[in-house]
């Protein structure tokens, strides 16, 4: 018995475990019927291998880094402002925070396999999820008769036109700059032409202009931190893409104007501040915009809802946080896990500036812009830290 748990928690055994996980987080919502089944599969692959890992010492010596101390600590404030304010359905709220940090270090104990490497899982992951993207627009526009016009949504689970380009423009990012890691033959660099005409239409159709903005502000981090002939060509693409949309359909640029996005901000910030300390908790509130008579349960930017319920202090321990991620991109950005990462932190930045509506909430499609960028600078931030090096040998820095 006592032999089985050992084989149970061996480092190689719970490493393939997570990194299987790794690949449903990245990959299942696209062919998985519902959600309880992909939250299911991720208990099961990647956050129990996670959990068990935790038995292991070498394992734990993994989170002596700034990024874990910081993540504790905006735990920690949540949970106080839930047991003082309260809120709805208190008790599923502190499992989301447990459900994070197992995310959080189940991608962690995948960045440790020897056999896959991280870069080739996160590449083959955005591999699959072009080719998708690409079947998604076929079917929505072809067998269910859907006009031009309207937004395409993904197949699967990312039915929701605004975190649907979330997680595409995600995975588009992390396969362009992850390429690099890999030697192709030509027909292979052929065939790939087939997922980055699916991430292209797919973001193009979807109409989500803030991410189209966030993809521009990526690519312009990334033609200031490594300038080269893929970047500049990257940018003009996506001028002339946007531009293209502009002559060719200007309605969409026109015809939802700005979405009422300056006046919820607007609302927000007086609602935060006026709730400064700690926040509204987690009960729901509305912010109504008198001009077409309407209330919205979030003020359209992530930022701003964390203030509202958090209170600044929260706000400022997620900001501080977040900036250590960014950091952690552009001191790593000769790397390309250190390129994904800081492109990554800004489309993302600038994505829920705009859209974001939450961040406790359970695995969806805004876990690839709001926890997957923490969980590559944890990744980034225990490959380069020497203490954990020096007590343990055997932990790879693949």
């Amino acid at each position: 018995m006592l032999n089985s748990i050992k084989r149970l928690i061996d480092q190689d055994v719970l490493v393939a475990w997570a990194s299987i996980g790794f690949l449903v987080f990245l990959c299942g919502a696209w062919v998985l019927p519902e959600n309880k089944l992909y939250h299911q599969m991720l208990i099961f692959l990647l956050w129990l291998p996670a959990l068990l890992a935790l038995f292991r010492r070498d394992f734990r010596l993994l989170f002596k880094q700034p990024e874990c101390v910081l993540y504790a600590l905006f735990v920690a404030w949540t949970l106080l402002v839930l047991w003082v304010e309260g809120g709805e359905n208190v008790l599923g709220k502190v499992k989301v925070t447990i459900y994070v940090a197992l995310t959080l270090s189940g991608i962690l104990l995948a960045a440790q396999n020897r056999k896959w490497r991280f870069e080739s899982m996160l590449l083959y992951a955005s591999i699959v999820g072009g080719f998708f993207a690409l079947a998604s627009w076929v079917y929505f526009y072809q067998f269910a008769a859907q006009p031009f016009s309207a937004r395409l949504l993904a197949i699967g689970l990312w039915d929701t036109a605004i975190p649907a380009a979330h997680a595409v423009g995600a995975l588009a990012i992390i396969g362009t700059f992850m390429l690099q890691t890999k030697r192709s033959s030509p027909w292979v660099m052929m065939l790939l032409i087939i997922p980055a005409v699916g991430y292209t239409v797919f973001l193009g159709f979807n109409q989500t202009r803030g991410v189209w903005i966030g993809l521009l502000a990526g690519l312009l981090m990334a033609g200031v931190a490594r300038p080269s002939r893929l970047t500049a060509a990257l940018i003009a693409l996506v001028i002339a893409g946007i531009a293209f949309i502009a002559v060719l359909t200007p309605e969409v640029f026109l015809q939802r104007g700005v979405s009422y996005r300056p006046e919820l901000w607007s609302a927000g910030t007086r609602l935060m501040l006026e709730h400064w300390a700690m926040g509204l908790g987690f009960h729901d509130y509305l912010i109504p915009i008198p001009e077409i008579g309407q209330s919205f349960k979030h003020p359209h930017n992530l930022f701003l809802d964390i203030g509202v319920r958090l209170g600044v202090p929260g706000l400022m321990l997620y900001g501080v946080l977040w900036l250590a991620a960014g950091w952690r991109g552009w001191v790593s950005r000769a790397q390309p896990l250190g390129q994904v990462l800081l492109i990554l932190w800004v489309f993302s930045g600038v994505s829920l500036l705009t859209d974001g509506i939450g961040l406790w909430l359970k695995p969806n499609a805004d876990w690839l812009i709001t926890w997957l960028p923490i969980a590559l600078s944890i990744v980034l931030a225990a490959r380069g830290n020497p203490e954990i090096r020096n007590s343990n040998g055997s932990v790879p820095v693949s």
